[in-house]
Order: C-alpha cells, then sequence, then structure tokens
C-alpha cells in the first residue's frame, strides 16, 4: 500500500484524534468521516438496468416531498 505524508495544523489535527476511534488508524477515521463521492454516471447506470419499481420510486417522491415542504415552512408565531 503506498502512503503519502500530509501536514495538517494542531487543530486539525487534534480534532481528527478526538474522533478517531480507539482500534482506528489515521487514515480509516479519515475514510469514515470523509465518504466516497457518489459517481453519478454509474450509479445512473444501475438504475438503467436495474429501474426502481412504482413503489419505490412513489416512496422516494414523497420523503423528498415532506422534507421541501418541512424546510419551507414558516416558524409559528411566538416560536423563538
Amino acid at each position: 500500500m503506498a502512503t503519502k505524508t500530509i501536514t495538517i495544523d494542531m487543530e486539525a489535527y487534534h480534532r481528527l484524534k478526538r474522533n478517531k476511534q480507539v482500534n482506528e488508524s489515521f487514515s480509516q477515521a479519515i475514510k469514515r468521516m470523509i465518504r466516497q463521492p457518489i459517481d453519478f454516471k454509474q450509479w445512473m447506470a444501475s438504475i438503467e438496468k436495474d429501474p426502481l419499481s412504482d413503489k419505490a420510486a412513489d416512496a422516494i417522491e414523497r420523503v423528498i416531498s415532506d422534507r421541501s415542504s418541512r424546510r419551507n415552512r414558516r416558524p409559528h408565531r411566538g416560536a423563538a
């Protein structure tokens, strides 16, 4: 396995160390905390090969709609 030495400031080091699990390397901690970005083209290709059922697509639309409507609500009067 190839390695790369990086320089981080002390604040970043201490944050990483605090969030590292007991038997976890710094590399493992970074990989756990910073997820690999989704390859959109690969994801779309997999969806085209095995499309979602109408039931699954409807469920996803309901979740998105619910999240959007909650985000767009104004706070009640008197709310902090």
